[in-house]
């Protein structure tokens, strides 16, 4: 079973492009896609593979995708708008991967502490707004939103999967 842990997001699919199937993809990340053995879309909470048969460069942050059994406009139209995922084993280890290359997704699971106290566990990134939010599960499944703030992020242990922050006091008020 594929779970999130193991996937990296790479871009989304904006659109059909053309009636043979083909789909405009932003891509998000420093990934050849025509260079992975599958990418992944999440279809109804289940992350399913797709097989890219073509890649092309449609502008400098888009290419247009082909994928195996995708003919047609209406098939490709289905599978847009859509987040696209690569697994993480495909696109090389956390150690290849600088400190400027993590994701917030990548800390999905890690447990957020602040002045000390255990806050709660990041279950997911909401990417929805221009500021991402870790979506946090306190204590008693209490749900805290708390900014990714790249200067309230003092310490990320991934060994211990901890990250140490400064979270104003105001967040924390439904606690």
């Amino acid at each position: 079973m594929i779970i999130r842990e193991d996937l990296a997001p790479i871009g989304r699919l904006l659109k059909p492009h053309g009636i043979n199937g083909e789909i405009t993809m932003l891509l998000t990340a420093d990934v050849d896609v025509s260079e992975l053995r599958c990418i992944l879309l999440n279809l109804d909470g289940i992350f399913v593979p797709f097989f890219p048969t073509a890649v092309r460069p449609k502008s400098s942050e888009t290419d247009l995708i082909s994928i195996d059994g995708v003919t047609d406009e209406d098939m490709a139209g289905a599978l847009c708008p859509n987040d696209v995922y690569a697994l993480r084993s495909d696109i090389g280890t956390e150690d290849d991967i600088d400190a400027d290359g993590m994701y917030a997704s990548d800390l999905i699971g890690f447990t957020i502490i602040s002045d000390g106290n255990a806050i709660g566990s990041i279950r997911d990134v909401d990417d929805s707004t221009e500021n991402f939010l870790f979506v946090v599960e306190g204590p008693g499944g209490a749900e805290i939103l708390i900014p990714v703030v790249n200067d309230w992020i003092q310490q990320i242990d991934s060994e211990n999967r901890n990250i140490t922050m400064t979270v104003p006091p105001e967040l924390l008020s439904n606690l």
